[in-house]
């Protein structure tokens, strides 16, 4: 790519400099006046034709006068050659000379010595190109061709050295180029686009990135770098080398700035960088997070779930920002990280500001009504997709009713709810209502709406102490039956104080989990029975004083002999005889027990189990 040449100026004992701004002067008034483009476009678009009056011969006159005055002062000429310059470019829109006038300009020259050539070019170019603006015909173009000529010719033969002849030179090419009609230089074409043309009037073809005279600069020797295709400067993104650059729109030069750029007849824009470039994919600018479309480079103008540069899934708005927080997508709820910006996947996940949260599945979308996450069920709200927080009775997405407690968790057991009791079972978390039910060391009945009402009584307690009696024998081998007697026997159907303050049905002592009470109890001896205060375990209810006491007679040796042994009379035998009671009638008294209250049901309930 030619860059532009720029000509340079000396200044020798006789003032070439002048010669040369002269004659370039001159030479582009005669261009301006052949044509309406002040870019070097061809002479014949928009011919200039002025009209013949009188005052063309007063010009002409003033030219030959200039021609044949003496050489005065080198400021004196330029002042006059100024005057000319402009004169011609007045008269050149409404003045014309015909042929003859410049004709006698061009031979008034002849009588001028060698010592005085650059004044007679400046006058014979001046003739030359009043001649040319004083018609528009083909005579006329042929008459500023001749005179053109013969300013060079004169100059050529009067350059003695060779700062002289580089400026002839110049001059002929400045001259040549004007009056040929070639483009050259920075030309806005038909497109209203910026083309480069070279000095010989052609554009490059193809893609290319070069070093031309600025544009929009007007300081002297300024450049610029332009992308070109065809000879055309480029502008907005481009594609250049396999990457996307910005190229200014009003300067043409790539923009090195960190901005976002909207062109004109677009809603979305460009994310450039410092080095030019502009971005895609995953951006952050102005403290947020945008998406811009690897195809188009643009903004994404509407919302949707696109893969990042490094390969995750983002969601982005209808603005190009990442979403964020709960999100509706194609008929669903997904919840995206406030952090990662990722989808949120098999996690319970809290936004900011909020006490309660949302529950993603492994495909990301947001569960509601009664869900399992870490072992426990939850219930969030259908409507908002939250965990409930507050106590409800709720109906779950199969129908079904369950109560809630404030931490958003299924209740279970023995549940308050407006002013009364109700019971969900343990294992379906389903309100119970028939029966009876069995909860801590309470016995309730079960009405058909569900309410609970505590039955006290002998019956009460044997249906506390049932479900542990029969896990002892699961558990330790010890007949239900005994341990249900001996339960009522020493805590006189758990009436008793050490039973009331300490659950312990069986007056075992020592301490459980370091809990312990002390009591006044009566011991037996060979003088008969006795009082002493001694520490009993203490127990939170009536199940853990049951399975300590499995866990009691499983641990002592001296009771092997009547683990997992089926007759009840026996094993109340080798209690005595073991030593578990000093009372000698100890074994009579719990088979009455037993026989009265129908226990032995129990010990073939625990063998069916």
């Amino acid at each position: 790519m030619e860059v532009r040449k720029r000509f340079k100026l000396y200044k020798s004992g006789k003032k070439w400099c002048v010669v040369a701004i002269t004659t370039a002067a001159t030479v582009l008034g005669v261009a301006t006046a052949t044509t309406a483009n002040a870019q070097a476009d061809s002479v014949s678009e928009n011919p200039v034709v002025a009209s013949a009056s009188a005052q063309s011969t007063s010009s002409s006159s003033q030219q030959v006068m200039l021609a044949t005055a003496s050489e005065s002062s080198v400021t004196d000429v330029a002042s006059a050659t100024s005057a000319n310059v402009t004169n011609s470019a007045s008269v050149a829109s409404q003045v014309s000379a015909d042929n003859e006038t410049a004709s006698s300009a061009l031979n008034s020259t002849s009588v001028v010595s060698a010592e005085n050539v650059e004044v007679s070019a400046v006058a014979t170019v001046e003739a030359a190109s009043s001649a040319v603006v004083s018609s528009g015909s083909a005579a006329s173009t042929s008459t500023s061709v001749q005179a053109v000529s013969s300013v060079s010719n004169a100059v050529s033969s009067s350059a003695t050295t060779s700062q002289e002849a580089d400026s002839a030179s110049a001059i002929r090419e400045v001259a040549s180029v004007a009056t040929s009609g070639k483009k050259s230089g920075w030309v806005t074409n038909a497109s209203g686009q910026k083309a480069y043309y070279n000095s010989n009037g052609t554009t490059d073809t193809g893609r290319e990135y070069v070093q031309l005279p600025s544009l929009t600069d007007t300081t002297k020797g300024a450049t610029g770098w332009y992308l070109l295709q065809d000879g055309v400067a480029q502008k907005g993104a481009q594609e250049w080398y396999g990457s996307e650059w910005y190229f200014d729109p009003s300067t043409y030069q790539l923009l090195k700035e960190n901005t976002y750029r909207v062109e004109n007849g677009q809603k979305v824009g460009y994310l450039v960088n410092s080095n030019g470039n502009v971005l895609s994919g995953v951006q952050k600018w102005m403290g947020t997070y945008y998406y811009f479309d690897p195809s188009t480079y643009l903004l994404l103008d509407h919302q949707d779930y696109v893969k990042s540069q490094w390969g995750d899934y983002y969601m982005v708005g209808s603005n190009g920002a990442l979403m964020t927080g709960l999100v509706n997508w194609q008929g669903s709820k997904y919840y995206f990280n406030q952090s990662s910006y990722l989808l949120a996947k098999n996690t319970y996940s809290v936004p900011n500001g909020q006490k309660v949260g949302y529950l993603s599945g492994s495909d990301g979308k947001v569960l509601s009504g009664v869900q399992r996450w870490m072992g426990t069920y939850y219930y969030f709200d259908p409507s908002t997709n939250l965990l409930l927080d507050h106590q409800d009775y709720v109906k779950s997405q199969w129908r079904y009713y369950y109560m809630v407690g404030s931490n958003g968790a299924l209740m279970t057991g023995v549940v308050s709810w407006q002013g009364s009791l109700y019971y969900f079972d343990p294992s379906s978390y389903l309100l119970k209502t028939s029966g009876s039910v069995v909860s801590g060391n309470s016995a309730y009945s079960v009405a058909s709406d569900g309410k609970l009402t505590l039955l006290t009584g002998n019956q009460a307690f044997l249906m506390i102490i049932k479900q542990a009696a029969i896990d002892g024998w699961k558990k330790y081998g010890v007949l239900p039956s005994v341990t249900a007697a001996q339960a009522i026997l020493e805590s006189g159907w758990g009436k008793s104080t050490l039973a009331t303050e300490a659950y312990n049905l069986f007056g075992i002592k020592g301490s459980y989990n370091g809990q312990s009470v002390t009591m006044l109890t009566a011991e037996y001896g060979s003088s008969g029975y006795y009082y002493i205060y001694d520490q009993f375990r203490k127990y939170p209810s009536y199940y853990q004083s049951i399975e300590d006491h499995g866990y009691f007679l499983a641990s002592n040796s001296r009771y092997s002999n009547l683990l997992w042994n089926r007759n009840y009379s026996t094993v109340t035998y080798l209690l005595h005889e073991d030593g578990y009671a000093t009372d000698p009638n100890y074994a009579s008294s719990l088979n009455s027990v037993i026989t009265a209250n129908g226990l032995t049901s129990w010990d073939y309930e625990a063998f069916n189990s």
